[in-house]
């Protein structure tokens, strides 16, 4: 769907930079490099190195603090290294001395997912937090993983007591597992049942299908539908076969007046969802789009 940029623009670079990166084995999907291409949809004039050299100057000031020579490459810290060393050394840098935290009053602005905005503004939504927190860690040669709670995101690293879980959004708050559980029964209530894969690691293309769905919802919810189509396309890419995302990005086409993409998104969505409970509203919508087009010709 690069269509839906103009030819040769940054805008569309990005994208197909994008395509190219979520495209090939999830664990080689360079996270920091992916949430700042799709900060470039936004900002076009971005410089993606800036904030790349950002985190790498993040990750050095830990560094220090853990008196460990600073390093232009990854590496993986020394076997005997503790763990809950290296935590209390980020969560001071970050969270102490650079004041990241959460942005509970301005919780829907779109600055709050993009990259390049949280590392300006240090402030964030919980999965922009996250991601930054793994990054940083990610250079240190310590590899957190991104837990998809329901409502909230946070990070989580597995020591030899167990899995321990990190909140970026409350400043680097650490909870053992069954103090995350009883932080996700505050959150569904008391007779919302828990699921054991809520605590488990997710992909990177989860993490980012993620973030976008945030972004899409932020945007959709301000009727500011050229944006929803890019996080929607760029969605896509990483989970193709979604029926909701091609329902979804049809529906925006729509209010875009692009009524052949519509139809194609539509049309797909009723294949991929036949039984879908909304399947005979969309129908009624895919029969005016047609009478549309019929009209247009």
């Amino acid at each position: 769907m690069t269509e839906a940029f103009p030819n040769d623009t940054p805008q569309q670079r990005a994208f197909k930079a994008f395509e190219s990166l979520v495209t090939g084995e999830d664990a080689a999907i360079d996270l920091s490099l992916a949430a700042l291409l799709i900060a470039n949809l936004e900002y076009p004039d971005l410089d993606s190195a800036h904030y790349m050299a950002q985190l790498d100057a993040l990750a050095d000031r830990v560094r220090v603090l853990l008196d460990l020579p600073a390093s232009p490459v990854l590496q993986e810290l020394p076997l005997h290294f503790d763990l809950h060393a290296v935590i209390a050394a980020m969560n001071t840098v970050l969270f102490e001395q650079e004041h990241f935290h959460g942005n509970a009053e301005d919780y829907y602005n779109p600055s709050n997912s993009y990259l390049n905005d949280v590392l300006e503004r240090h402030t964030g939504i919980p999965i922009a937090l996250s991601l930054l927190y793994m990054e940083v860690g990610k250079r240190l040669g310590v590899w957190f993983d991104g837990i998809g709670l329901p409502f909230h995101f946070v990070v989580g690293c597995r020591l030899q007591q167990g899995r321990c879980y990190i909140d970026p959004f409350e400043g680097g708050r650490i909870m053992n597992e069954q103090e995350c559980q009883a932080r996700v029964r505050h959150l569904i209530g008391e007779k919302g049942k828990i699921h054991a894969q809520w605590f488990a690691p997710i992909s990177r293309k989860h993490l980012l299908a993620r973030m976008l769905n945030n972004l899409k919802h932020i945007y959709l919810h301000s009727e500011d539908f050229a944006r929803a189509l890019r996080m929607c396309n760029c969605i896509l890419l990483l989970v193709p076969r979604s029926p909701i995302e091609r329902r979804d990005r049809g529906i925006i086409s729509l209010h875009l007046k692009h009524y052949g993409r519509a139809l194609r998104d539509l049309t797909a969505y009723t294949q991929l969802a036949p039984h879908a409970e909304d399947l005979d509203e969309i129908q009624g919508q895919i029969k005016n789009i047609r009478q549309i087009i019929a009209m247009l010709n």
